[in-house]
């Protein structure tokens, strides 16, 4: 009897991961078809939305408006920020009876959107369905300490996979990059430039093939550790790439998004 319990218990447990690796799959491919893009490029080529901003939030917005969905975003940033979304939200969320229904989206974006919850946000509100984090070596060497702790983790030569409700998320250096392969949502942070150059990120970059509609470049203003001197190089990165500061996008943004758009290349 002990034996056929534990089999039950091992086909149940195989049952499981089995759909939830196809509910995964399932998750990407719906995002793959419902994504909306623009007029997109290389690292070097000037095309679509490309400005600088002062904070993470001001990027979320940007993508909202524009109206991208289902989108890989490459967030290229000196660190890695968590929080637990559930400590954020009000206990009459959490009330079975009555039952009462609730946009847990727009309530993020309403109540709780700044710079630590916006890549969060941007994921519920279905912009963006995959994250490609690349970050400094031992940023990334402190997220493959996660692997084993995270359900559907792995780690390997190029990076660190880890899921988080649902929604996946890999941490990359800049070097290994050119594993993404659509054209993608570029946001590079100030505090990425804490120990990197923007003539060797620029270099990474346009090497990798990267290919975007969107290039945000954040400032990161008010955020802890970032310097002025790391702004100074966000601003010599976006001189490398054809950026001013303050300079408004090189097209009409809404007008150049579309459900089947017209592409330059075609999209792996």
């Amino acid at each position: 009897m002990h034996m056929l319990t534990t089999r039950r218990s091992v086909i149940a447990c195989l049952i499981i991961a089995v759909l939830a690796v196809a509910a995964l799959l399932g998750v990407d491919r719906f995002g793959r078809e419902s994504r909306v893009l623009g007029l997109y490029g290389t690292i070097q080529e000037p095309q679509g939305i490309r400005k600088i901003v002062d904070q993470p939030v001001d990027a979320y917005r940007i993508w909202k408006e524009a109206g991208f969905r289902g989108r890989t975003l490459v967030f290229v940033s000196g660190n890695w920020e968590t929080f637990d979304p559930g400590a954020l939200v009000p206990p009459r969320m959490f009330r079975a009876y009555p039952l009462q229904l609730f946009n847990t989206a727009k309530f993020f974006e309403d109540e709780q959107l700044n710079g630590t919850t916006f890549l969060y946000v941007a994921s519920l509100s279905k912009v963006v369905r995959r994250i490609v984090a690349v970050l400094p070596e031992a940023e990334v060497a402190r997220m493959k300490q996660m692997v084993g702790k995270v359900k559907d983790s792995r780690a390997n030569d190029k990076g660190v996979y880890l899921s988080r409700q649902g929604f996946p998320r890999w941490f990359t250096t800049a070097a290994n990059v050119a594993s993404v392969k659509e054209p993608a949502l570029l946001f590079v942070g100030a505090s990425y430039f804490k120990s990197v150059g923007p003539e060797e990120l620029y270099r990474q970059l346009r090497s990798s093939g990267l290919r975007s509609d969107c290039v945000i470049l954040c400032k990161e203003t008010g955020k802890a550790g970032v310097t002025p001197e790391e702004v100074a190089k966000l601003v010599q990165f976006a001189q490398l790439i054809g950026i001013s500061t303050g300079m408004k996008s090189s097209g009409d943004a809404n007008g150049s998004l579309t459900k089947t758009p017209q592409r330059t290349r075609p999209v792996s």
